[in-house]
């Protein structure tokens, strides 16, 4: 029988966090859900975590690979069920809104079903949630990738084009909306992301952004996102230097 979904986490010397993020997999483990875990030949003792828990991965694989993005393909070929989900080595599941989810993906069958999921800083302080925006999509990386569902046969398709290396999920997310698959939000909260690691190069992500924004966007549409970018940043820097809490024209 096919399991109805895949979760997915890439490892690469994360033994501090993965640990946690193994707990969380465990809570929710089930017949219907394959885990698998494509390492980038850790050598910090994460492998000796992972196989105290050998008993909830179902797949995987400790090799050299051509980047983040590389691995997430690789981990997506792998995948047996009918969703994937990928799940970062220092992040972990929230069971309750998680299976809330998993019953909206049996019955409604989504072609994309986006989630919220929290945010802490690196030091365990609560910031804020990622709230899934899809008209958004046109300016930001609205769609927080550790809790969202993306049909296998859509991700195997689509796959994480690895040129960027920092914001292929929001290419991804950017096509999938473009070319009018369908995606449902909800506001279950089902996953815990912490602040800090690969992605947090904002300099590097914001132009890459840009760039999948005139990729995918082209040149017309593109200008006018750039323009209206450029004004929510003008608006932004006046209430900051005036003192007021700091406003967005994109909400």
């Amino acid at each position: 029988m096919q399991p109805l979904l895949s979760i997915i986490t890439v490892t690469r010397n994360c033994a501090s966090t993965i640990e946690r993020t193994l707990n969380s997999i465990e809570a929710i483990k089930t017949p219907d859900v394959q885990y698998i875990i494509i390492d980038g030949e850790s050598n910090d003792g994460t492998l000796s975590v992972i196989a105290r828990y050998r008993h909830v991965v179902d797949v995987l694989v400790s090799e050299k690979d051509g980047g983040i993005y590389n691995a997430m393909n690789k981990g997506a070929e792998l995948a047996d069920g009918q969703y994937v989900l990928f799940l970062n080595g220092d992040d972990y599941i929230l069971a309750d809104g998680f299976n809330h989810a998993k019953r909206l993906l049996a019955t409604e069958n989504p072609d994309i079903l986006s989630c919220q999921s929290e945010v802490f800083s690196q030091s365990g302080a609560r910031l804020d949630k990622l709230r899934p925006s899809l008209w958004r999509l046109y300016f930001f990386n609205t769609v927080p990738h550790l809790s969202t569902f993306v049909a296998t046969v859509l991700q195997k398709k689509y796959a994480f084009r690895e040129q960027f290396r920092i914001a292929a999920d929001y290419d991804l997310f950017l096509r999938l909306y473009l070319d009018g698959h369908r995606f449902r939000v909800t506001d279950f909260v089902i996953a815990t992301h912490h602040r800090g690691g690969f992605s947090s190069n904002q300099a590097r992500a914001i132009a890459e952004m840009r760039d999948i924004r005139k990729d995918n966007l082209g040149v017309p549409l593109y200008r006018i996102s750039r323009m209206l970018e450029l004004l929510n940043e003008i608006i932004n820097t006046l209430a900051q230097a005036l003192g007021f809490r700091q406003k967005s024209l994109i909400p």
